[in-house]
């Protein structure tokens, strides 16, 4: 039920009458995206109704009276910018999801890269999971390479996930999943890396070893390394497109000569004046930078 304050808001049409004692006004809701977006890069998706009962959830779990008061709170804290985020955003997530890119990545991608980096010194690949959630994606990697453990035996490997929400890199970091979250992943690859804790499992060393987890903003041009392979996994829908080619651009800079992206099912990357060359198979493409490709950048 809204009840008018003292300072006049009145009811009127644009506002979502919710099942809280908070309502939120369409511009408030349109001021709370605008910001979003310009701290965090994230456009916000979903009907006027379901963010608005979102964010009504928000305001009463930090006693706030109003958008106003929300809208004054994160932009004196950031803190409170990723809590808002964090209830906000899907986080959407499997153990090898979509099943098609992972069966090109252990059958294609691996091979190729193994074939192409056997003459270099110290054997690297580097993986990036970025915006991998609470981490099924990157256990996900970690099983698949694992898998090729005879091929890749003595290599210097290294897989990133990254997120920016702390409590999904929280989970991550634990490596603890409920039952029913491995319920499509093979019975031989759970007895092989996760241990039975109750009605959970806890990833093994074995695969926590090969992982490392970072709190990153992928609208934010920070520089983490270059890799052989990056999944971006359902992530550029939630940016704007000068978001999406800015960060599309930057994706193809971290790559090396010859380097993969994996996208989400169905996703597509924006116009730009980059190379990829995209292979597919089985109803799934993925972006290989070209070898001749020269990143420029001023390190």
């Amino acid at each position: 039920m809204y009840w008018p304050e003292a300072g006049g808001r009145k009811h009127t049409k644009e506002m979502h009458k919710l099942s809280t004692s908070v309502a939120v006004l369409e511009h408030e809701l349109s001021e709370l995206r605008v910001l979003l977006e310009r701290r965090a890069g994230i456009l916000l998706e979903g009907s006027c109704e379901t963010l608005s009962a979102k964010i009504a959830e928000f305001l009463e779990s930090r006693h706030l009276n109003s958008a106003p008061d929300l809208l004054k709170l994160i932009q004196s804290r950031d803190s409170e910018c990723e809590a808002l985020l964090e209830s906000l955003l899907d986080g959407e997530t499997g153990f090898f999801r979509p099943p098609a890119a992972f069966e090109i990545f252990e059958k294609k991608v691996l091979p190729d890269l193994h074939a192409r980096k056997s003459n270099e010194s110290s054997h690297p690949l580097r993986i990036w999971s970025a915006g991998g959630s609470s981490g099924e994606e990157p256990y996900s990697i970690a099983m698949t390479v694992c898998q090729t453990a005879k091929v890749l035996e003595g290599w210097n490997i290294r897989i990133v996930g990254s997120d920016i929400r702390p409590s999904a890199l929280a989970v991550a970091e634990r490596g603890l999943y409920p039952q029913q979250a491995l319920a499509h992943v093979p019975s031989t690859l759970i007895q092989t890396y996760f241990a039975r804790i109750g009605q959970h499992f806890l990833a093994k060393p074995r695969l926590r070893n090969l992982l490392t987890f970072t709190k990153t903003n992928l609208a934010d041009p920070g520089y983490i390394g270059r890799f052989d392979c990056i999944f971006c996994m359902d992530v550029m829908r939630h940016f704007s497109m000068a978001q999406r080619i800015a960060l599309a651009q930057r994706l193809h800079l971290y790559l090396e000569p010859g380097g993969y992206l994996f996208l989400g099912q169905g996703e597509k990357l924006p116009g730009m004046d980059v190379s990829w060359h995209a292979q597919t198979d089985a109803g799934y493409t993925v972006f290989q930078k070209s070898m001749a490709s020269v990143a420029k950048s001023g390190r």
